[in-house]
């Protein structure tokens, strides 16, 4: 006679890893907590552990599979192309991600999608001549330029709603036309005021880049 017992599989899990990052995605960074995700799948505190050590575990995974999902345009020539096209790519993913800046600022290391990223660009400005300092300053900057203008808040709007009045009414006694000028920035497409800091990013590389083969030739 067979033995019922030994074909029990035992009771079937409650979730898994797959299951709990997915519910992650749904919620969204700027709202992402292990109360939320617990409450989405419907499991315990107790049963997420089981598959992430702590909620740190769960946004390192939240951020890979957010960054794994993007496009980023591949390491070509010309530099200033390269660098602007990067910069927008990041810029544009967290804004469609909110909270994802903010995530990714918090982690102890940054994510591997965005190391690869850094060193693709310092490969693209090393092979346009730079010198590796300032290859890195490069690199550094198109990236932090991408990110910084949504780590103020999680919302969807760089800055926040206040910038324009807070430039035009603030304290501090600024000239007139530095008030227009970041209350224009501020109210314009988010998306064009990123390309400008770019823009005087590749400016100050090209001056440097010709500085230094001016002085080569000189030598």
């Amino acid at each position: 006679m067979t033995d019922v017992r030994a074909r029990r599989t035992g009771r079937p899990p409650l979730t898994d890893r797959a299951t709990l990052l997915a519910a992650a995605r749904d919620i969204g960074f700027a709202d992402l907590t292990v109360g939320t995700v617990t409450a989405k799948v419907g499991v315990k505190y107790s049963t997420f552990y089981r598959h992430f050590a702590s909620f740190e575990a769960l946004l390192c995974a939240a951020v890979d599979d957010a960054l794994a999902g993007a496009t980023f345009p591949e390491p070509a020539q010309p530099w200033q192309e390269h660098l602007a096209r990067t910069s927008a790519a990041v810029f544009d993913l967290l804004r469609r991600n909110p909270g994802l800046a903010q995530a990714v600022v918090a982690l102890p290391e940054r994510p591997d999608r965005l190391v690869t990223l850094f060193r693709q660009i310092t490969e693209v400005l090393l092979e346009a001549g730079f010198d590796g300092k300032d290859s890195v300053l490069g690199a550094t900057g198109t990236l932090e330029l991408g990110i910084m203008p949504w780590i103020d808040g999680p919302g969807p709007a760089p800055g926040g709603v206040a910038g324009p009045e807070q430039a035009r009414v603030g304290p501090e006694p600024l000239d007139d036309r530095v008030r227009q000028a970041i209350a224009s920035c501020v109210e314009g497409p988010p998306r064009r005021w990123n390309a400008d800091k770019v823009d005087l990013l590749v400016e100050g590389l090209e001056a440097r880049l010709q500085r230094d083969l001016t002085a080569a030739d000189q030598t």
